[in-house]
């Protein structure tokens, strides 16, 4: 028969473990949690302060892929299946993700930022909402929103 010392030892040592793993330091499941970034995204909609656009609205497709090519990691931005531009994300400063609330803050050459939060249901494809790439976040400038869903 077990001691309530060491039953209590043994709880705390749980209790503390699921602790840790719901950090928020920018890791998830032993990688960077940008890492979920790197897949093909689709654009659905872009929401601005005046409307909504989706679908055909917007009046083009866009597939924006981010991967990693020769040790780069990079947005290549596809519209109407043609190469349009190609972003490449600063070593310095690094990316600033957040796990907790699924956000990361991404620097570009050029001085350009683009903050991400992501959306994941489990079985479905992720969504990803985006602001526009801009020398500054926050303030008017930063009210258009692009929603990419994951594609499968």
């Amino acid at each position: 028969m077990k001691s309530s010392k060491t039953t209590s030892v043994g709880f705390t040592l749980i209790l503390c473990l699921i602790c840790a793993c719901d950090r928020d330091d920018g890791w998830d499941a032993g990688v960077p949690f940008e890492s979920r970034l790197f897949v093909n995204w689709k654009l659905e909609k872009v929401v601005m302060p005046t409307r909504v656009l989706s679908g055909t609205q917007i009046g083009f497709t866009e597939i924006m892929n981010i991967t990693n090519k020769d040790g780069y990691n990079i947005e290549e931005i596809f519209r109407n299946d043609t190469l349009f531009t190609t972003y490449f994300w600063r070593r310095d400063p690094p990316p600033i993700a957040k796990t907790k609330q699924q956000t990361v803050l991404i620097t570009y050459r050029y001085g350009l930022k683009r903050f991400y939060k992501l959306y994941s249901t489990v079985g479905q494809p992720s969504t990803l909402e985006a602001t526009d790439y801009l020398p500054e976040l926050g303030g008017d400038a930063d009210t258009v929103k692009f929603y990419y869903k994951q594609v499968w």
